[in-house]
């Protein structure tokens, strides 16, 4: 494998001097910048590093601190740009002037737990009657379900509201709709052939929507109803004291937007800064517990969200009590936010104990051959599935999907690379009769397969999608240097962000370096000690890489000299603040 990697990176370099080839069989390619746009930074007094991370960017010169600072009252637009929402709006204010009960049904996920957190702390500020319910992912699967319906109305639910679903629920809307109870939809996954009969449907990416606001999760539309709802009842002077400060909801709304993967543009940036702004300086109570209970002592940052607390919120929905997330993400209790975390760091435990499990029999079934990758077996928790595609699509470059095999109806996870839109593949899936259900959007989804038609899919994936070497090329931004590495110089880099999709975190190649101290440290890590040719030293860390590609180099390494592909972190340890090197991958010299 190393030999071969030297061989094609020798090649290429006689082609591209700036194209190299990792052990994760990953071309990695400088990126271009525009010389004329970086200067102009420059000129305007930026140091050197900033200005070519602007550059490299494409970042405005006469907008950049907008960029920089984003602020959601600059960029917000009108809530009724969404399709639907005046309509959503008017109908739930009725309700709410009519002391009538609201239903809301949220997603397990992360994104439907903040979604369903922030319309139900909304309500509880205003002093509104609602009820919440999040449905069991093993036992009642995604989305509404009859059942639910049934039991809300049977609590005198006037309204239900559907968060982070719903788009595809064409016989459960129909159901509630039969026993006189209106339905509305606040989502933002994929629309199938028809949409159901619901009293509104809020959804940027349904085919009717022209807001341009399709890169929002559920949480960033669920807060454009907030606001929606806020102005309306202001308007009829509604509140007798002060009016809710949606600033302080934020927190939820950063949450949601990092861990469901939307790409973040102008709008997503200004949610995640603001809300980590608030997180840190006046954070929901059930995430404070979360925080306390992991022992974070930086500042909360995108990584903290999506890393820590994030899947902490999920690991209920995953392995335990589905609402539990929810449950914590509106508790006022200091005590009992404090057992729920802990609880849920116990399922997030035993999430990991099952997913290390599942990952390394499926790993085994991977076709090299296929262009997709479908793999599929029975006693595979349902839970997990999702991380397990997550991990194999960032191990082989290739739209992964996950299938946990039951006597007659199979659930599925997916994850894609950013070439292909697999939220698109599964409702097409759907609309041709292979699948029973399903949805998702452009990186992300999940559906339901009867065992009989697994073999029939498999056959339709074959020409789905057109790999090519474009599939593993990657980008970086510069090269670095360990004598640059201090706290200013990640300051700088931590200026662009918050990081995700859409605004990758920057990474940059540290060349010529030995290696030496690696050893496996949190059971799936490795820990190791990075020196130059003149004699600068760093500690680096690489996350869940014991049995992939990075763990299977350390293990065999022979003190050769490698350049490392790198991001970079803060670490704080007995009040002492350093800058940790995170490896992604290895170029071997």
């Amino acid at each position: 494998m190393q030999i071969k990697a030297k061989v094609i990176e020798g090649q290429l370099k006689k082609k591209n001097p700036l194209k190299k080839i990792s052990i994760k069989n990953q071309y990695w390619v400088k990126k271009k910048i525009d010389e004329k746009l970086e200067k102009s930074f420059l000129d305007k007094g930026i140091n050197s590093l900033l200005s070519k991370l602007l550059a490299l960017r494409n970042i405005d010169v006469n907008n950049f601190e907008k960029y920089l600072n984003p602020k959601i009252r600059n960029i917000l637009p009108d809530p009724y740009v969404l399709d639907g929402m005046e309509s959503a709006t008017n109908k739930i204010v009725e309700c709410i002037k009519a002391k009538k009960k609201i239903g809301i049904f949220g997603d397990y996920d992360v994104d439907g737990s903040t979604s369903t957190a922030l319309l139900s702390k909304y309500l509880k500020e205003i002093k509104a009657e609602f009820e919440f319910y999040i449905p069991d992912r093993l036992k009642e699967g995604y989305g509404p379900n009859i059942q639910s319906f049934a039991k809300m109305i049977d609590n005198d639910c006037k309204l239900i509201i559907t968060l982070d679903c719903g788009t595809s629920a064409l016989d459960e809307i129909e159901f509630s709709n039969q026993r006189n109870v209106d339905v509305i939809v606040i989502d933002h996954h994929k629309q199938g052939e028809n949409l159901p009969k619901a009293f509104a449907i809020v959804n940027p990416n349904k085919n009717d929507d022209f807001s341009n606001l399709e890169n929002l999760c559920a949480a960033g539309v669920t807060f454009f109803l907030l606001v929606s709802l806020n102005r309306m009842l202001k308007k009829l002077n509604f509140f007798k004291n002060e009016e809710p400060n949606l600033i302080f909801y934020l927190d939820l709304v950063a949450l949601g937007t990092i861990c469901d993967l939307v790409k973040l543009d102008s709008l997503n940036r200004a949610f995640v800064k603001q809300g980590l702004k608030v997180l840190n300086k006046s954070p929901n109570m059930g995430i404070l517990s979360i925080i306390n209970e992991s022992k974070i002592e930086n500042e909360i940052n995108d990584y903290h969200l999506g890393y820590i607390i994030g899947p902490r919120i999920n690991a209920g929905g995953r392995v335990g009590k589905s609402s539990l997330g929810t449950e914590l993400l509106t508790c006022n209790e200091k005590k009992i936010a404090n057992v729920m975390a802990l609880k849920l760091s116990e399922f997030n435990n035993l999430r990991k104990k099952i997913e290390r499990e599942v990952e390394l029999k499926a790993l085994q079934m991977v076709d090299d051959n296929k262009k997709i990758i479908c793999i599929h077996s029975e006693n595979w928790h349902p839970g997990v599935i999702g991380i397990v595609a997550s991990k194999i699509t960032e191990k082989f470059n290739r739209p992964s999907i996950v299938i946990s095999e039951e006597k007659k109806v199979c659930k599925a996870s997916c994850r894609s690379v950013q070439n292909f839109d697999i939220g698109k593949l599964i409702v097409k899936a759907v609309n041709d009769g292979l699948l029973i259900a399903g949805g998702g959007h452009k990186m992300a989804g999940g559906f339901s397969i009867l065992k009989e038609n697994i073999k029939k899919f498999k056959n339709y994936l074959s020409d789905k999608y057109l790999k090519d070497n474009n599939d593993i090329i990657k980008n970086y931004d510069s090269t670095l240097k360990i004598l640059n590495l201090d706290i200013n110089f990640y300051n700088d880099i931590m200026k662009l962000s918050p990081f995700g999709p859409g605004n990758i975190k920057p990474r940059f190649i540290l060349e010529n370096c030995n290696l030496s101290y690696i050893r496996i440290v949190g059971n799936n890590h490795h820990s190791l000690l990075i020196e130059d040719d003149f004699g600068n030293k760093t500690r680096g860390i690489a996350f869940n890489s014991v049995n992939h590609n990075l763990g299977n180099f350390f293990e065999n390494f022979s003190g050769e000299s490698v350049d490392l592909v790198v991001t970079l972190n803060k670490n704080s340890w007995n009040n002492e603040v350093s800058i940790q090197v995170q490896v992604e991958d290895i170029i071997v010299n």
